[in-house]
């Protein structure tokens, strides 16, 4: 079976440091079917890879190696690590990320990357994803063990994640705005509720089941399709419409259902 990779980071596209990994791992992986997750995560902010990396992880072939760069240590003395599952591989820096993903994915197990005679792109200063985690990529990917890429690492001695502290039951956080200008919060359900009250200054956003419940112009709350809670506005932008920003945290009541908090 030919590789298959994802990659996530905060490159975004106008230089060329996605072709740089990208380029990589094609010399070293000609046969790799390579899947870009997105390039537009937030500088410097690897927690929010992790909505991104849940709608993914469960979507992808068994056996996937992801790739995640968005790593605000690049050059300092933070861990490479490799995450393992029974379904999946992924390759990341140390940096508030995988204990977050620990939090959803309890049965992941992850190694340092310690043996700098396979990666010796610990001494690369500014360009580790092509120089540290991309041959990391290739090593899993040509079948070697992982159990030789260096220690295993406890949760308890993986780097805190800053959401810990931000944290909030009734202001939830804003992780993304999409192309069309949707709101996706920081709350995945997986029980319908009964009601959610999100206001707009003095209006309440109503909540609905579809995009064509409100007029053209309007702005409604629902479920999304991979369970992320969104605020649209239908055939508008609900992020110009509201001066709602990736990074915000929104006073939104939840009554009934089930769901989870992004951390």
């Amino acid at each position: 079976m030919k590789p298959f990779i994802t990659f996530t980071s905060d490159f975004g596209l106008k230089d060329n440091y996605v072709a740089g990994v990208k380029g990589f791992l094609w010399t070293h992986l000609p046969e790799a079917i390579l899947l870009d997750i997105t390039h537009e995560i937030p500088s410097f902010s690897p927690e929010f890879a992790l909505p991104h990396l849940l709608d993914l992880l469960e979507r992808c072939p068994r056996g996937t190696i992801h790739l995640v760069v968005v790593d605000p240590g690049v050059g300092s003395p933070r861990r490479p690590l490799v995450g393992m599952s029974d379904e999946f591989f992924i390759v990341l820096p140390d940096n508030g990320l995988p204990h977050l993903l620990t939090a959803w994915i309890p049965d992941l197990r992850f190694r340092h990357l310690a043996d700098t005679r396979l990666f010796g792109g610990s001494d690369s200063p500014t360009f580790q994803g092509r120089d540290l985690f991309a041959p990391a990529v290739v090593y899993l990917a040509n079948g070697n063990p992982p159990e030789q890429l260096g220690p295993e690492i406890s949760h308890g001695a993986l780097i805190k994640d800053r959401f810990q502290q931000e944290q909030s039951r009734s202001k939830i956080l804003v992780w993304n705005i999409d192309r069309f200008g949707n709101i996706l919060l920081g709350y995945r359900v997986t029980r319908t509720p009964e009601r959610i009250d999100i206001w707009h200054g003095e209006t309440r956003i109503p909540y609905v089941t579809r995009y064509q419940s409100v007029s053209p112009g309007q702005a409604g709350c629902l479920i999304n399709s991979s369970g992320w809670l969104e605020v649209f506005c239908r055939e508008g932008n609900a992020a110009e419409f509201t001066g709602i920003k990736v990074g915000d945290r929104i006073h939104v009541q939840i009554k009934g259902g089930e769901g989870r908090f992004l951390a």
